[in-house]
Parts: C-alpha cells; structure tokens; sequence
C-alpha cells in the first residue's frame, strides 16, 4: 500500500497517469496529455474529439488499441473517488469550453473526469477556443480528489488541483462575465460567453448498461481520430461504429463509477 489515502499502486498510478504525471516511452502510459483523449470518450459523436484536433491537440490512438487496459484504468482511478472525499466545504474554479459546458448543462452532471482548482481560472487552461467559467461550491461529502493530499508527491503543486469525476450531478446558475472576468480570454483572444456557479445535486441513480463493446469501435475510432489529426474528414461508417463504441463504453463507466462510490 502505498498514499496518503491508503491508495494501492495500481491507483496511484492511474490517478498519476490521468494527472499527467508519467515517464517512459510506453504509448499508453508515458502519456502525459492523455487526458485529451479520454475525457473525449465520455462524449458523444465526435464533435469534441473533432475541437480539441482544431486546438491543435494529439488523440493518441494507443487509449483505443486495448479495451481491456482502457476500462482497468478506468475501474482503478474510480477506486480513487471512492477513497478520497471532502471533509470541509470547498470552492473551486474551471475554464471550460463553451461546447463542452453546454455538454454538462443539459446533462444535468459533469459530463466527463473534470480537473478544477482551487486558485482560481488558471491561465494554463486558456488554450480553448470559447470558453466558460466554472465557479463549483462543493460542499463536504463530495466524492473528489484532492491530487496534493492523495498523492505523497505531487507534481503540479502550483494547479492546486481538486478533480471531480464524471456523471456528478450538478445544478447550474448562469450569469454574465463581468469585471476581471473579462480578461480571461480564450486561443482566440475572445472573453469567455458565460460564467456559471455549480452546486453537486443529489445522485438520481441514472441507469448504466454492461452490454458488450461492439467490436469493431475502437479500431474504427482510430482511424477516426487519424484523419481528424491531419485534418480529413473521417469515414461516416467508421464514425458511427466509434459513437456505437463510445456509448457503450459511458454506459459500462457508469456502471463501473457506481460501482466504485456506491450511489
């Protein structure tokens, strides 16, 4: 056993891996942006793969070649949440994308594993093209890591990072940008189109499915992620096998994710 929080090693090194904390060469796990890719999966179609190819961001198709891998490291990092929650109410901050934030509104949750912080709108997460602020009240109980207590060395100490996992259900109350807000600007120079205060809700206790992934999903999800990375258009058979894929795969995490914290 190794943390703070009495994570085991393989938890450790999936919150690790997420937080982009890695070494080596290995295709998968010596990612350190691998979290492009995976907080696409919990999205569907394609059209957040597709913005974050025009930010100019790598997909790395090695998440895709193994489903096994994928879904183990998913079921490990859950574990997390499961260990680590609040014990004092907390308020932490988010530059989102605009077409993601509007994602996670009319989801009624947090869409995807969503990074916050709690130093406020971090500049380092401007490289979006439209954005939104996200101010969260989360109050004690939540299930989130803080990374700089659950990990006994952290290596991005100054994003004072709070994570928030997916399918959260979240209230949202939206207002207009104003003041030193306004100099919050996207890759565009544009101010951000909304600010938006979130409160955790209640778990309805969405349903999940543990249906079989098609086969065929996530070799077709390559070639999709190929083409959008060198600016093709992908196969329109081989985007809707990878978005059959893909909700299938957010069915099984969600399952998994319940699981996991016992909502």
């Amino acid at each position: 056993m190794s943390s703070k929080n009495n994570l085991t090693d393989e938890e450790v090194r999936a919150l690790k891996f997420y937080i982009g904390d890695v070494s080596g060469n290995d295709p998968f796990w010596g990612d350190p942006k691998a979290y492009v890719l995976l907080n696409s999966l919990f999205f569907g179609g394609i059209t957040t793969e597709t913005a974050r190819a025009n930010e100019g961001k790598r997909l790395n198709t090695a998440i895709l070649e193994d489903s096994e891998r994928l879904m183990q490291f998913f079921a490990d990092l859950f574990s997390v949440f499961a260990k680590c929650r609040l014990n004092a109410d907390c308020c932490t901050f988010r530059v989102e994308r605009f077409s993601d934030y509007l994602a996670c509104k009319s989801a009624g949750e947090t869409v995807s594993l969503t990074s916050t912080s709690t130093a406020g709108f971090l500049s380092a997460y401007r490289d979006r093209i439209g954005i939104a602020l996200m101010e969260f009240s989360l109050p004690a109980g939540t299930p989130c890591i803080n990374v700089s207590t659950a990990l006994d060395f952290y290596a991005k100490p100054e994003e004072a990072e709070i994570l928030l996992p997916p399918f959260l259900p979240m209230s949202f109350s939206e207002s207009a940008p104003k003041g030193d807000m306004l100099a919050i600007t996207d890759a565009e120079n544009k101010p951000p189109v909304v600010y938006c205060q979130c409160r955790p809700t209640p778990f309805s206790g969405a349903s999940s499915t543990f249906a079989t992934l098609p086969e065929k999903g996530s070799a077709a999800g390559v070639r999709v992620c190929n083409a959008l990375m060198t600016g093709t258009s992908p196969d329109p058979e081989d985007v809707a096998e990878y978005s059959q894929w893909k909700a299938v795969l957010r069915g099984k995490l969600r399952g998994l994710f319940n699981a996991a914290v016992n909502m």
